[in-house]
């Protein structure tokens, strides 16, 4: 067990260590002539202080993102502090147990929200504020989006790297190893959906601020109707497509809605006797329903805005943003459905085991 504890840990440290590689092969700041990995950071520190000397804003935030990485530092830190010294008592220490984990994840969730905030914001910044300096030129968005996703691959690795070295010592150290996992699964069920509610609310100013469509007239919330009823008028052989993906959604939402119904008219406020084994159709509808939506605005989404191109833009009461604008926007849109896509699972996971055991 050792041993592959081990492989995996080294295999972890190679992986991070190429995942950081690559993006000092590939860099947003690319500069004039190739540089050595070591000029190449020094040459990322300075946009970072031209950045931050020019907008105070980003430099608050950037003070707000090193304080979440050394509070995460500093959590994991008393994490393992606590491991070393309380799991090897005769007594189960119960309360530092579970101290210990939520710091560790906590320290977890802290050291992630740096490279989820930091790079998107300062690139924003660069695009919108051209430099003379002609030592070096920005990326284009493909390139950054390639390079904030290695730079979160880096950080979940390293993440994983902490947790599988967090239970794998506490396993060896603990008096009882088996209660200590068993805590373990406990709170990081509790921590997944909470994790999960705040990546979906912290997506909402994002994708408000990176809208595809910006109104120019018209009642706030009727952009996507007014586009819907453009492209049937300009594109009439558009329209059976148009019905149809938003029959399926209504059938997903509908779906959804039905499993909820389910349950209150069923459990929750029954005519008659209450009927638990009706929750296992119902969480089975509320599966099918959300994977319908994903499923059809995924698909969707990108083909919507390229026909939306191809518009005149004269009769519009709405104006298409850029193509830059509209990758950005997928990319908070695939967390917030990913964070929602978690959150509706485990809570009917939840229903579901709290169903089974307490009925």
């Amino acid at each position: 067990m050792l041993v592959i504890v081990w492989i995996l840990l080294v295999l972890l440290l190679g992986l991070m260590g190429w995942l950081e590689y690559h993006n000092l092969q590939h860099p947003v700041i690319q500069p004039a002539k190739t540089l050595a990995p070591r000029a190449q950071l020094q040459l990322q520190h300075q946009v970072r202080q031209h950045v931050t000397d020019q907008a105070p804003r980003l430099k608050w935030l950037y003070y707000g993102m090193a304080a979440c990485w050394w509070l995460g530092v500093i959590s994991l830190l008393v994490s393992c502090y606590l491991v070393s010294a309380k799991l090897t008592l005769l007594i189960f220490p119960i309360r530092s147990v579970v101290t210990s984990i939520a710091l560790m994840i906590v320290g977890i969730i802290l050291l992630m929200i740096p490279v989820l905030v930091w790079p998107t914001q300062s690139y924003d910044y660069l695009i919108g504020h051209s430099t003379q300096d002609h030592h070096w030129q920005l990326a284009d968005t493909a390139t950054f989006e390639h390079y904030r996703r290695f730079q979160i691959w880096l950080v979940l690795a390293l993440d994983v790297f902490i947790l599988i070295g967090w239970i794998s010592w506490a396993y060896r150290v603990s008096t009882v190893p088996m209660v200590t996992i068993e805590y373990l699964l406990m709170v990081v069920a509790i921590a997944v959906p909470v994790v999960a509610l705040i990546t979906l609310l912290a997506q909402l100013p994002y994708l408000h601020q990176n809208r595809y469509l910006i109104p120019v007239s018209g009642r706030f919330g009727t952009q996507h109707y007014h586009a819907n009823q453009a492209l049937m008028q300009q594109q009439p052989d558009l329209k059976s497509r148009l019905i149809i993906v938003n029959v399926v959604r209504i059938i997903g939402y509908a779906l959804g809605l039905y499993a909820l119904w389910l349950l209150y008219a069923n459990i929750l406020a029954p005519a008659f006797t209450v009927d638990t084994s009706i929750v296992y159709p119902a969480a089975a509808f509320a599966i099918i329903g959300l994977l319908i939506v994903l499923t059809a605005g995924g698909v969707w989404l990108p083909r919507f805005y390229d026909y939306l191109q191809l518009l005149d833009n004269k009769t519009l009461t709405f104006k298409l943003a850029g193509s830059d604008r509209f990758r950005r926007f997928r990319f908070h849109l695939y967390y917030f459905k990913l964070a929602f896509s978690i959150l509706w699972i485990v809570i009917w996971a939840l229903i579901i085991g709290y169903i089974y055991y307490f009925g």
